[in-house]
């Protein structure tokens, strides 16, 4: 049941997700087309890893089994959010305002402050991640069944339209906005047998590598911002130009290094937040504010970051053994 390319394919989602919050540990200058063409080219890295995360549950379906499903998201995901969660919502409920909430969101009592941290994740940059994932968990029994049916796929582009329309907020519109990238992933695992020999031929490959980058060029000159819904097809547009790579390379990609990124991304994920947020602190505090950016240092800061994260999960996992997995999720 293992897919050595999916595997590989995790570590780089994963560095995709630290690179893209990295941005945010440098002063750029007004208007910086370098720290635009960053944010275009490696935000939104959660796509990937939603993909993925589609593509890995309809490979595992065979075996689903509700109860055993659910009690394994719980103990290596809810879990994991909950503890990682405490030291963030103790700081912003006690010490300083969150300014990504919402107004009036302070005016509730502590305990419901709480509540409602844990419910959207947003004590965290990327923890709104888990609320989100959380309802495609709650979901699964009938995504089981409408794959199995398999008519789910005939509505793929409808709902590659609608998350177009739909963009990211809360849990709930969240799971709307990504759900053609997790029914995408599920699509392309569903018929693997025929999809993999073409995604990786080389002239799909470089269609779909032109496309990303076309997308990619339309959000730098013609949207106001970034994360559009041109940033969401771009992704789609990796995630499927990705997939054809690792499959073409296969084993020539598997190393020792990407293994152990893939085995501890999703442990990455929970603590690399705190990594880039502890850094900023002490550099602001030595240096009087952060750096201004420039290309070297941001890749620099980005994969110290990724390696950083992978060494302290080993550590715990060193420590705790198999319960780093309650704590961490690897």
């Amino acid at each position: 049941m293992f897919l050595g390319y999916i595997h590989s394919f995790r570590a780089l989602a994963i560095f995709f997700i630290v690179a893209g919050h990295a941005i945010d540990a440098f002063v750029w200058a007004e208007g910086s087309s370098l720290e635009r063409a960053l944010r275009i080219g490696v935000s939104n890295g959660s796509t990937l890893f939603v993909f993925i995360a589609g593509y890995l549950f309809q490979h595992l379906s065979a075996k689903y089994q509700t109860r055993k499903y659910m009690t394994n998201k719980f103990k290596n995901v809810i879990l994991p959010y909950f503890f990682i969660s405490i030291p963030a919502i103790a700081v912003f409920v006690t010490v300083i305002q969150r300014d990504s909430v919402w107004t009036g969101f302070y005016d509730n009592p502590a305990w419901l402050q709480i509540f409602y941290f844990y419910a959207t994740g947003k004590h965290l940059a990327p923890l709104w991640f888990v609320p989100m994932i959380a309802i495609f968990y709650l979901v699964a029994p009938l995504l089981v069944r409408l794959d199995r049916q398999e008519r789910i796929y005939y509505l793929l582009p409808v709902f590659l339209l609608i998350s177009c329309f739909i963009n990211r907020g809360l849990p709930l519109m969240s799971f709307v906005h990504f759900f053609s990238a997790y029914l995408l992933g599920m699509y392309c695992s569903h018929y693997k047998k025929n999809i993999n020999p073409k995604l990786s031929q080389s002239n799909i490959m470089l269609g779909l590598g032109l496309l990303a980058l076309i997308l990619g060029i339309a959000e730098f000159y013609l949207m106001k911002g970034t994360m559009t819904y041109v940033s969401y097809l771009q992704k789609i547009a990796l995630s499927l130009f990705f997939l054809g790579v690792f499959i073409r390379l296969g084993e020539r990609l598997q190393s020792d290094f990407i293994s152990i990124v893939a085995d501890t991304s999703f442990g990455v994920f929970f603590i690399h937040s705190y990594i880039l947020t502890s850094g900023k602190i002490a550099v602001s505090q030595l240096n009087g504010g952060l750096y201004g950016g420039n290309i070297l240092a941001y890749g620099l800061v980005s994969v110290a970051t990724l390696l950083l994260c992978v060494f302290l999960i080993l550590v715990i996992k060193k420590i705790l053994g198999g319960y780093s997995r309650y704590l961490v999720g690897s």
